[in-house]
């Protein structure tokens, strides 16, 4: 037997230990994390099988070959038909446990229950993309489908996520409440595809549902619907179109006082019948200014010489009451007064601060307040570069309550106000508005004085300086609408730009050839709505009336205006 001395012993230990530790320092090992997993999970077992006929079970169980997870099922998951209760799902390792409530199901029925992209593998969250498992309680699997697209009917946008529903029940109030007997969502493009239904014929509607109970809630939804039946065995392609159909009930949203004399009423929806009424006046003296917007939904109501501390309007639509609204008023001091929002006459939007102010355009000034007089004794000054612009014509205005137009007007015409309703217009038969010189430097002066409001308050000096552009900036385009000789009704031409914004609106009847000078450098494209009515405006639909919404078509070519460039194009227009 070997024996060391102590201090030997420890010696050879700490020899070993090196000797270890050099040896695992040296050791090659292979690089951690090893390749990466791209595969979705893959069903192994199914029980009952799929496609399964005569089901009767309370369970399913989807056994996979790793383990799942199940992620945002509640906007994933589709059921279809749809189910009263929604299944339970659990997830257990590697299998999928769903129970069903058997009483629910519909006798000779096939179910298809699409998981889409909610069934992933636990680690890399690979998607088993519209993973499915069906199954029927009669003895056969339907197999015919329908699809299609669904569009918004005023923009033809499409959106992921609208219900599209068949219903066997024929009745038109099996949409309000009765689910479908089949359904499916549409995808990012709008389309859609409805599958195993059984042969027949289906009434077809688009739901964009709030609140995804698969019944329609009337006006607070929008709906599409096929004016005929839909027979899947037909194999055509359906397109729907999504509208908002006009308020049953039109009400008052919010309204507010934000200064004296002047109060703002937002509706849920415009009106040509709406009507406001003062209820609390008794003074005389008192004039009352009522704007409304482009959708009369939208109403600036001003009053001048009312004293009383509160007012009570009433707001019509027609003559029916839709409600009536209170206000406790702002005096005329503690408005002036007020360093927030104090009340003067001042211009809201002008030419004056655009470098680069368009040619083909007349100089408009907007003001804060409506106005009530214009003086013509005050001197005017507009200049063109340095030099003063002189012509035969003297300085003038025509104006619109708080939209003014800079002109010229003939020296021997007067200026009239409308008798009804005085202040509002000036009539100036030979008002014209010059023509700008491109590439040029203007400057407007306009006096102190010059304008009066209804509350009498008047404008401080307004300087605006502004440069045209050069005149080979801009394109042009001559566009020629064919319409059918035999062809009713009217037409509504919009030239939109490239973020969709109106830049030109026509309104024809028949065949026209339209001139867009002065377009800026951009892609373009061309809208037409069918006005049906001839009342100059797209309306909408109508579900219980089955009327469609008025049709609006889309030039697919993509008109691009180069500066100094001119454009033709015709476009024939059929029904």
């Amino acid at each position: 037997m070997l024996q060391f001395p102590n201090n030997s012993f420890l010696y050879v230990l700490k020899v070993m230990a090196l000797s270890l530790l050099a040896s695992s320092c040296a050791q090659v090992v292979a690089p951690g994390g090893g390749k990466r997993d791209n595969d979705p999970p893959k069903i192994v077992k199914y029980s009952p099988d799929s496609a399964q006929l005569n089901f009767n079970s309370n369970t399913i169980e989807l056994t996979f070959d790793e383990y799942i997870q199940l992620k945002d099922l509640n906007n994933q998951l589709l059921i279809s038909p749809p189910l009263a209760t929604t299944p339970d799902f659990k997830v257990k390792n590697k299998t999928l446990t769903i129970t069903l409530d058997k009483t629910e199901l519909k006798p000779n029925t096939t179910y298809s229950i699409n998981f889409g992209n909610a069934l992933q593998d636990i680690n890399e969250n690979n998607p088993n993309e519209n993973f499915s498992y069906i199954f029927s309680t009669g003895s056969f699997i339907d197999s015919l489908k329908v699809k299609g697209k669904v569009q918004t009917a005023f923009d033809h946008k499409a959106e992921k996520g609208i219900f599209v529903m068949l219903y066997a029940n024929m009745d038109d109030s099996a949409v309000y409440k009765a689910q479908p007997d089949y359904f499916a969502k549409t995808t990012a493009d709008g389309s859609f595809q409805v599958n195993n239904i059984r042969q027949g014929k289906y009434k077809i509607v688009a739901l964009k549902d709030a609140n995804a109970h698969y019944k329609y809630d009337g006006d607070a939804e929008n709906i599409g619907f096929s004016d005929t039946l839909v027979d899947p065995a037909e194999k055509k392609e359906i397109k729907l179109d999504l509208f908002k159909e006009r308020a049953n009930k039109i009400f008052v949203k919010r309204y507010m006082n934000p200064t004296y004399g002047k109060i703002t009423i937002m509706l849920n929806e415009g009106s040509d019948s709406i009507r406001v009424t003062n209820i609390t006046n008794d003074q005389k003296g008192v004039q009352e200014f009522v704007n409304f917007s482009k959708n009369r939904d939208t109403i600036t109501y001003w009053v001048k010489n009312y004293t009383k501390d509160s007012l009570k309007l009433r707001v019509s639509n027609g003559n029916v009451a839709i409600d009536t609204l209170e206000f406790k008023m702002i005096t005329l001091e503690d408005a002036l007064k007020s360093k927030r929002n104090p009340l003067k006459l001042s211009v809201v939007r002008s030419p004056g601060g655009n470098q680069e102010y368009d040619l083909g355009g007349g100089i408009y000034l907007n003001f804060s307040n409506p106005i009530n007089n214009i003086s013509l004794n005050n001197k005017i000054e507009f200049k063109e570069d340095t030099s003063l612009f002189r012509t035969n014509y003297h300085p003038s205005f025509i104006y619109d309550n708080m939209h003014v137009e800079y002109g010229f007007l003939d020296s021997s015409n007067t200026i009239t106000e409308l008798p009804d309703n005085p202040g509002v217009a000036i009539s100036a038969p030979v008002f014209t508005n010059f023509t700008l010189k491109e590439n040029t430097k203007y400057h407007l002066f306009i006096p102190p004085g010059t304008f009066t409001d209804i509350f009498g308050l008047k404008n401080d000096s307004i300087k605006l300086d502004f440069k045209t552009r050069e005149a080979k900036y801009y394109g042009s385009l001559k566009l020629k609408v064919n319409v059918a000789e035999n062809a009713t009704g009217k037409y509504i031409v919009q030239l939109l730009d490239d973020r969709e914004a109106v830049v030109r609106e026509d309104f024809i009847s028949k065949t026209e050839t339209l001139t867009y000078n002065y377009l800026h450098p951009n892609k373009y494209h061309l809208k037409m709505i069918y006005d049906a009515n001839g009342n100059w405006k797209w309306d909408s639909g109508d579900y219980l009336k089955k009327i469609q919404p008025e049709r609006v078509i889309f030039n697919p070519e993509t008109i691009t205006i180069r500066s100094n460039w001119d454009a033709e194009i015709e476009w024939q227009i059929t029904r």
